[in-house]
């Protein structure tokens, strides 16, 4: 592209006196830069000064302009995009569009030139870090699940097998969702007009289909949570007319809590002697662990070998900090005691439950279902949970402070207390007074 004279981009504001660089983008590259003209204030009333001054914004526009012609129609502007973005952090500075130079001092801007003198025939990332000539990646929504699992290995880490499935489960089904109603849209075309679109098609699916609001806003906070860790990648607002989208709960629409059993019922059909024959052996130790423990499914389904200390002073079990699985809060690690049927049933299975591990969601299947045709739920609405409900009412009705019942149950209550010799005691103590047998 051919260069011109500079002094002809000088110009004098007639109402102050004060130089200001003005030039119109030039024809043969308007189809890739969106501004009609490049304006900035040279700050200076001073001819010769204005001119030193516009130099500087001159080679950078001029620079920019030939990066945009020799190369910005390349495959995999995401990739462009996001290494820019790194290699603008590396050198210093915040990656920003040639658009916004307008915004940056004439200090900087030189720097960013200089860089990007030194390195044009070496880096063209440092280029585009420097001149803010990546292209702006248009991904659209089938490229959420992609974009977001490269940009978040560390909030990843730690899941296992099973519970990335099921994260990615909800995830992609949020994205299906949203694809149906809106189609396969670029990231930053949405509007907030459009996701009011997708919140009134999850009304009329709730109320058609007889859902809970809880599955609509799962799937918002599941979009802008992955929306805001490719924002953050890209330095993009992809997540922002996500945001307070919830549907408000009515008593319709609400998740209903699970009832606690009866203790009598636990303990005179649950627990009668021959009552989880036909279930199979670990299926019944869940059922007794959580029984005398309040442990959650998962929880016990998880326990490995060193988590069950059934030689110890106080025979217990751990709900232990892992890197191989995560656990529901941070305050869900503690130390239980075994009492009654769950001593005797981690006696039987001192290596854990592997029938179950990391298929917590086979084993409540199982469970509830053999609950059920045995005669054992009270009403639908009980499942293998409410017994953790029924321990946490036996433990308050036995005058547990709200410290211990948080102990116990794995809730928050300030810091969490793992449980020294002393707590321990008291713990067992609690549990051996209302063991159900």
């Amino acid at each position: 592209m051919k260069s011109e004279d500079l002094s002809k981009y000088v110009v004098k504001d007639p109402t102050n006196g004060i130089y200001r660089y003005y030039r119109r983008v030039p024809t043969e590259v308007a189809h890739l830069d969106s501004r009609v003209h490049v304006k900035k204030s040279l700050k200076t009333k001073n001819h010769k000064e204005a001119l030193e001054r516009a130099e500087t914004l001159h080679k950078a526009s001029e620079s920019y302009w030939k990066a945009l012609l020799e190369g910005k129609n390349a495959v995999g502007a995401v990739e462009e995009y996001q290494a820019a973005v790194k290699a603008a952090q590396s050198l210093g500075f915040t990656y920003r569009p040639a658009t916004e130079a307008a915004l940056l001092d004439l200090a900087e801007l030189e720097r960013r030139l200089r860089l990007a003198q030194q390195n044009m025939d070496v880096s063209p990332t440092i280029v585009d870090a420097s001149l803010g000539t990546a292209r702006l990646p248009r991904p659209k929504i089938s490229d959420i699940w992609t974009l977001y699992t490269q940009h978040n290995e560390a909030g990843l880490t730690g899941l296992s097998r099973n519970q990335m499935r099921k994260h990615q489960v909800s995830r992609e089904r949020a994205i299906r969702y949203v694809k149906d109603v809106l189609g396969d849209v670029d990231l930053q075309d949405i509007t907030r007009a459009d996701t009011i679109r997708f919140r009134d098609w999850w009304v009329r699916k709730i109320k058609d289909e007889k859902l809970k609001a809880y599955s609509a806003n799962r799937s918002f906070t599941d979009l802008a949570g992955m929306l805001s860790v490719v924002d953050d990648a890209l330095q993009t607002e992809f997540h922002k007319p996500w945001e307070k989208l919830r549907i408000k709960e009515t008593n319709a629409t609400k998740l209903e809590k699970r009832p606690p059993f009866p203790v009598a019922w636990v303990r005179d059909k649950i627990l009668a002697p021959g009552a989880l024959d036909g279930l199979n052996p670990e299926g019944q130790a869940i059922i007794q662990v959580m029984a005398e423990t309040g442990m959650r499914l998962t929880e016990v389904c998880n326990l490995r070998p060193e988590d069950i200390h059934l030689d110890d002073e106080i025979p217990h079990v751990e709900v232990a900090e892992r890197d191989d699985r995560r656990n529901k809060t941070d305050y869900s690690v503690r130390r239980i005691p075994l009492v009654g049927v769950a001593l005797e049933a981690m006696k039987r299975h001192p290596n854990g439950l592997p029938l179950y591990h990391d298929k917590s969601d086979g084993a409540s299947a199982n469970i509830n279902k053999y609950l059920m045709n045995a005669g054992l739920r009270p009403t639908k609405r009980h499942t293998a949970y409410s017994l953790r409900h029924t321990f946490q009412d036996r433990i308050e009705n036995a005058g547990a402070s709200d410290r211990m019942q948080a102990d116990l149950m794995g809730h928050e209550f300030g810091r969490p207390t793992y449980g020294d010799g002393a707590e321990m005691q008291r713990r067992l103590d609690l549990l051996e007074k209302i063991k159900i047998s």
